[in-house]
């Protein structure tokens, strides 16, 4: 944080500072400020230090007061954007950074710093448009040029990325970021040649095999070779399927059940994992998985090759055909993710509501396919017992009559703040129910940031925990015998998400007979009606923060959905207190609509026509 414009008037305080003794300067600048409250070097130097000192509130208010007295000290609007941004006040951040580059619009840290900011918010538009003009001020610094390029590549523009990463490299051979990123657009342009002879030049143990640059090369080859095999005849037929295998995610589950229902209808299938050919362990036994697993790189002429991944992540092979089986929780996807599927073959979403919101970015309406997923028991649930758990009332959790569960990552999109807020209101502290809230997957700082977010739940509803009836927040990791567990305590489950591409946690809860409660919107409305669950209307709106005006960064400039609270606590409400009366029963209408093998022939009559 820069001080170098303090006054004399502060120059013992500086003199201190520069010699290392922050608290001797600190205390001279207050005393000065005691003096004078107007003044400017006194106000900068201290809220300088304050910010070092990590006492961040202090420092915002002194250069906020500096800011209100002197509207043109540049310096203090930078220091206190800095300090906002330390804070989490992104979008306020940003606001002082703007008026710095309208201010001095040739201060090329202001548009740097602003476009890496707007970059982490999502608003890649905007980050392009000032990293732009930082390059424009500094024409001959190629980080710059490498920061332009990473917000081109999260817009889709991988052509226009590349182009420029080449002249970094022609410049500058040496520069590490520039050869990784570069080759990682090539791959997303389907050029695995052109990323191979980018990273080829250096050695494996040269800095400029950082960040990932290993891993590119090894799916660069990977991809050669198989195109070179889709055009050798005596290779037998199949299909290439490239999923997050390894990875814990709603894709790598869907991509495991898709590969044994394929290979259980007759498919010849080579897997391919999210960075290249790494192992696979499949998350559940069973021999037709374990078969696959054994598959990862066997020779095979794909006619088309199938990811199941979000758009940016598809990296196209040269002469086969690409196809993403994909998703988004919104009613319209963004525009960086409609620029990289319109450069694919086909897309492949699991509901109408997918199909509507890429239909809303542009994309062409022929190039585009439902597929349902199918929805079964997790084998872990078969031999599940109830977890052991106290409730925060010094009750076990399993002698309550209602038990409502809510799996979660702790993300915006999950509006757990309106989870809460609605059990405070809907619920009684004599209510013969609790929630069972299961946020996020372990963290120092998890447990902390739930708190907060339950606090501003009671100070919007002007209702206490005491006041509603319990609540079990569990932040820890736990394993799938534990996630199994809480699937077995629960008697209903409770969403309130602003928006799902699927949701597994409801469908497997739905699966083991426990009441639903969710939105009226996206994936929900494909395999729930009013007759198996209770549907909350819902409106649309800003995909914003809780409590704030920024948007959620996956959705900057975009819609989500908005559940109706009041109706979400009527229905809350009606079930805890007559839960037999207000019964309804996915089970049977879940696991018979919605089969593995008949997702898999919807998935094969989608892909009908596609190569060969």
């Amino acid at each position: 944080m820069d001080i170098s414009t303090m006054g004399q008037d502060t120059a013992r305080a500086i003199e201190q500072y520069r010699a290392g003794r922050r608290d001797d300067a600190l205390a001279l600048a207050e005393q000065a400020l005691r003096g004078n409250p107007a003044d400017s070097g006194a106000l900068n130097l201290a809220g300088a230090i304050l910010y070092e000192l990590g006492r961040l509130d202090e420092a915002e208010g002194m250069l906020a007061r500096l800011v209100a007295l002197d509207p043109l000290f540049v310096q203090a609007r930078i220091n206190l954007a800095v300090v906002l941004q330390t804070k989490g006040a992104g979008m306020a951040a940003a606001a002082q950074f703007r008026i710095v580059a309208a201010l001095i619009p040739d201060q090329m840290e202001a548009h740097e710093r602003l476009g890496s900011l707007l970059h982490g918010l999502g608003d890649h538009a905007g980050a392009t448009r000032h990293l732009r003009h930082a390059v424009r001020l500094a024409p001959e610094d190629p980080n710059r040029r490498v920061l332009l390029s990473v917000s081109l590549m999260s817009s889709g523009a991988y052509a226009e990325a590349a182009e420029i990463l080449s002249g970094v490299l022609a410049r500058h051979p040496g520069h590490g970021d520039a050869r990784s990123h570069l080759a990682g657009a090539w791959l997303s342009l389907g050029r695995p040649d052109l990323a191979e002879e980018a990273l080829s030049e250096v050695g494996a143990d040269d800095a400029a095999m950082a960040g990932g640059a290993t891993e590119i090369l090894g799916r660069a080859r990977l991809y050669r070779r198989i195109a070179d095999e889709a055009r050798r005849p005596q290779v037998p037929d199949g299909m290439l399927v490239r999923a997050p295998f390894s990875v814990l995610s709603g894709y790598g589950d869907f991509a495991q059940h898709f590969v044994r229902s394929l290979m259980e209808r007759g498919q010849t299938l080579r897997l391919a994992g999210l960075k290249g050919e790494e192992s696979w362990r499949p998350s559940f036994s069973d021999p037709i998985l374990q078969a696959a697993a054994r598959r990862l790189d066997e020779p095979l002429r794909p006619r088309l090759a199938l990811s199941m991944l979000t758009p940016p992540l598809v990296e196209p092979i040269p002469g086969v055909p690409t196809v993403n089986y994909t998703m988004f929780e919104g009613p319209r996807i963004p525009d960086g993710w409609a620029a990289c599927n319109r450069a694919h073959d086909l897309v492949v979403v699991p509901t109408e509501s997918s199909r509507l919101a890429w239909i809303a970015a542009g994309h062409p309406e022929d190039r585009i396919r439902v597929c349902p997923p199918g929805i079964s028991p997790n084998p872990a649930d078969a031999s599940a017992r109830p977890m052991a758990l106290m409730g925060p009332r010094g009750r076990a959790v399993m002698d309550y009559r209602v038990r409502i569960l809510n799996i979660s990552d702790f993300v915006a999109r999950k509006n757990l703040d309106g989870l809460l807020r609605v059990w405070l209101r809907a619920t009684r502290a004599d209510d013969d129910a609790i929630l069972i809230l299961k946020v996020g997957k372990g963290g120092a700082s998890l447990a902390g940031e739930v708190r907060r977010l339950v606090e501003q739940g009671m100070r919007v509803t002007g209702r206490r925990l005491e006041d509603a009836a319990p609540i079990a927040l569990l932040t820890d990791r736990y394993d799938e015998q534990g996630i199994a567990a809480l699937y077995a305590m629960a008697t209903h489950y409770f969403s309130l998400s602003h928006g799902e591409g699927w949701d597994l946690p409801i469908t497997r809860a739905g699966c083991l007979g426990a009441g639903l409660i969710a939105p009226r919107h996206s994936a929900y409305t494909a395999y729930l009606n009013d007759e198996v669950a209770h549907l909350i209307p819902c409106t649309t709106g800003p995909a914003r923060m809780p409590y704030s005006e920024a948007y959620y960064p996956p959705f900057h400039g975009l819609d989500w959905w908005h559940p109706d609270e009041d109706a979400a606590a009527d229905i809350l409400s009606r079930v805890i207190r007559d839960p037999e009366g207000e019964r309804r029963d996915a089970a049977r209408h879940l696991r018979e609509s919605f089969t593995w093998d008949a997702a898999a022939h919807r998935l094969l009559e989608a892909l009908d026509g596609m190569g060969r």
